[in-house]
């Protein structure tokens, strides 16, 4: 059998990570599960309150059945921080990396845990040339074609890809199953910015995808972060880290304002030893029906 480049099966890692906390992160509120004739069955929040919106957009409850995504990335990574890591692939790197432009794009289905992702980078001076993809997820194999790897998908089981890449890649089970943890997740992330002093606030409605929704802006706790940063070296092992400092950081959150679901997520930071980058998730066409199909035979690789 013809071995997978560890290109491909690094990418695969990487939108593992994509679909799992999508996945894993997807819960519904029952009245935005059943749709906006149910919204009433629930209390309607005071718009200014942000724990009320955050409980109707992340609260336990029916999985979404499926929603559209798009993941944009923007900024620029030193050339410095990326050879600190110590990856032999960024050792003779001399060219800051830049991620303008980069998007994946597609349908989710995170009952049965399914999607059709689209990856785009454009050309950059590190990658030579601009790298087209996608990405088919139908439990338990993921097919990646990547334009740097030949125009064939490769076949590859979610779960080997800890052991194939050396990380550790959480794979969530199908299911509303794989849903129940975000609960907790929120419980603790809150329970963590209290800590920090930070207070979400909601300071309008702005328009997201053609619809109204809610601006919840998250005060970022950089001295926190820094000291957390410096304290993680050690035992990361990663020296680099503690001469790393973030510079400025912003987050906020929208929330749809007619079904209180999930709208968009912002956030972005600077770092005159990394560099800089915002990362923005929109979702969009809930609950509408969508197809997911695997490749036809004669498009995927050969031993893969």
């Amino acid at each position: 059998m013809r071995r997978i480049g560890k290109s491909v099966l690094a990418a695969a890692a990487g939108l593992a990570l994509v679909v799992g906390g999508c996945s894993n992160g997807s819960a519904a509120s029952p009245a935005a599960s059943a749709g906006a004739s149910q919204v009433a069955a629930v209390a309607t929040p005071t718009p200014a309150d942000p724990d009320a919106l955050f409980n109707l957009a992340i609260a336990d409850g029916p999985a979404w059945k499926s929603f559209h995504l798009k993941i944009a990335l923007n900024g620029t990574i030193t050339a410095s921080a990326l050879k600190a890591t110590g990856n032999p692939s960024w050792r003779n790197l001399k060219n800051d990396v830049s991620l303008d432009g980069t998007t994946i794009e597609g349908d989710m289905d995170p009952v049965d845990l399914a999607c059709d992702l689209i990856v785009s980078i454009p050309a950059t001076a590190a990658t030579g040339a601009a790298i087209t993809g996608e990405a088919i997820v139908l439990d338990p194999i993921m097919y990646l074609k990547l334009s740097s790897s030949g125009p064939k998908f490769h076949k590859v089981k979610l779960g080997t890809l800890s052991s194939d890449v050396g990380l550790k890649v959480a794979v969530p089970t199908p299911g509303g199953s794989s849903l129940v943890g975000i609960a907790n997740d929120v419980s603790t992330l809150r329970q963590t910015l209290e800590a920090s002093g930070v207070t979400p606030t909601v300071v309008g409605i702005d328009e997201i995808s053609g619809r109204d929704a809610y601006h919840i802006a998250v005060a970022v706790p950089l001295d926190k972060i820094n000291a957390d940063i410096s304290a993680a070296a050690p035992t990361a092992g990663a020296s680099f880290l503690g001469q790393m400092k973030i510079d400025s950081a912003s987050a906020g959150i929208w929330i749809y304002e007619d079904s209180y679901q999930l709208a968009q997520v912002q956030i972005a930071g600077a770092s005159s030893a990394v560099g800089n980058l915002s990362f923005t998730m929109t979702l969009t066409n809930f609950d509408e029906p969508v197809t997911i199909t695997a490749p036809a035979a004669s498009d995927i690789a050969a031993g893969s």
